[in-house]
């Protein structure tokens, strides 16, 4: 009798670690901070806009002026890496490479496991511009600012 009685509540206290370590969902990375809906909403607009002056009208200017009122406005913004991208693909429409570069090179920086990592990658070869690591900007720190 002893030993049913401790098999079912040994039974009953799996049961219930398991049905807590459920309610909390699976692991999908870090939680994101939370982000104010609105902002999201009127960066996403404007994105969208940018989105269809690039694709659309070829208006390369007007993409570029609606993506960098959300690098200014929406520093939060939670597709940011694509605005980043976008800047790059604007600037490259527009024949300046330079600066296309350095977007390319900001987004891969700051988004290293972004979606757009391949496609910048490929404009960056394609420009011949070095690609940015992660580590690149530890090496235009003075030594003694370096961490080991």
């Amino acid at each position: 009798m002893k030993l049913m009685a401790r098999a079912m509540m040994l039974a009953a206290a799996v049961t219930l670690m398991a049905t807590a370590a459920l309610a909390q969902g699976p692991a999908r990375g870090p939680i994101e901070p939370a982000r104010d809906e609105t902002l999201e909403i009127t960066a996403k607009h404007n994105l969208t806009v940018a989105r269809y002056y690039l694709e659309k009208r070829k208006a390369y200017k007007g993409a570029l002026d609606r993506l960098q009122e959300i690098v200014d406005s929406y520093a939060d913004f939670s597709r940011m890496d694509e605005v980043l991208f976008l800047i790059g693909e604007a600037n490259y429409k527009l024949n300046q490479p330079e600066k296309a570069g350095e977007f390319y090179n900001k987004m891969l920086k700051a988004y290293p496991n972004s979606e757009f990592v391949r496609r910048a990658r490929e404009r960056l070869a394609e420009l011949k511009i070095a690609p940015a690591t992660p580590d690149a900007a530890d090496d235009k720190k003075p030594a003694a600012e370096k961490k080991p």
